[in-house]
């Protein structure tokens, strides 16, 4: 089996420095396993955003770091049990005494605390700027409140950790007009959580991770309640008539736009940064 020279773990030592002369920059990926409804896998979230960075790193080099499948439910932590998760089976709401799940959806979902991850992805960019001495770390956040977090740390940062420029992705960056004029063709009313566009990332990263049959309520039980056939007022859930608007070519089409954005973006920066000055080692000299 081939490997691919762009994967972090599958580089030896050798190839890594070599990669890196090539292109300094690192790209990292992450979001939580997380439900998204019953016809997706769950790990749709970490998985897209590290899609679409082994196909960028394929245009513009670099190395990308496996993907980081942990992210917070919420950012900003609305209240302290956002932040420690002390009670494991719920967050408890301080203001009414009542526990709720962490996000919109429990089991299987599983996420991590906010504070957890804000140490976890800053020592991470630590890491790659101190350590490894990349010049550029392209921060994929591919899930909302994985890419608020994102954004969070970089301007918390000023942009750059350690003469390294962070440059922060989030899931709709590159695609947003691209799945709001398919939806306003469709007649689709909302980018719903776990919808369509989120369920065509999924089919174009491999078509078995999409399995809209086990919507049908009469034949699989259903985690958090049958899905309705189309909207209503107050509906925050996708419907079933979305899904059937899915197709192969549309789930391609927004795979390609997104990552040829992507890559685009990034070869911008680097470009610019390649223009402006010396490299972090260089800095340290």
């Amino acid at each position: 089996m081939s490997r691919n020279l762009h994967k972090y773990e599958e580089l030896t030592p050798y190839e890594f420095a070599r990669e890196k002369e090539r292109a300094s920059i690192i790209y990292l990926a992450s979001g939580p396993l997380e439900f998204h409804e019953g016809c997706n896998a769950m790990g749709v979230d970490a998985f897209k955003g590290y899609d679409w960075c082994l196909a960028a790193a394929g245009i513009t080099g670099g190395i990308v770091f496996p993907p980081v499948p942990i992210g917070p439910c919420t950012a900003p932590p609305r209240f302290e049990g956002d932040i420690n998760f002390q009670e494991r089976g719920g967050i408890r709401d301080v203001m009414s005494g009542k526990t709720r799940f962490r996000g919109r959806f429990g089991p299987p979902s599983l996420f991590t605390s906010y504070s957890v991850c804000h140490a976890f992805f800053s020592e991470l960019l630590e890491a790659f700027a101190q350590d490894l001495k990349f010049k550029l770390c392209v921060f994929v956040g591919s899930h909302g409140p994985s890419g608020d977090l994102c954004r969070k740390i970089v301007r918390e940062c000023g942009g750059t950790v350690s003469g390294m420029e962070v440059m922060p992705v989030g899931s709709l960056d590159y695609n947003r007009d691209v799945i709001q004029a398919y939806y306003a063709e469709k007649g689709l009313k909302r980018i719903s959580h776990g919808g369509l566009w989120e369920s065509a990332f999924n089919y174009a990263m491999n078509p078995d991770y999409f399995h809209p049959e086990y919507l049908n309520a009469s034949e699989y039980p259903q985690s958090y309640g049958a899905l309705t056939e189309e909207f209503y007022e107050g509906c925050i859930r996708p419907v079933l008539s979305e899904y059937r608007q899915l197709t192969p070519e549309f789930a391609r089409e927004l795979r390609r736009i997104t990552i040829e954005r992507l890559a685009e973006d990034v070869l911008k920066h680097y470009q610019k940064l390649e223009q402006s000055g010396p490299t972090p080692e260089k800095r340290e000299e």
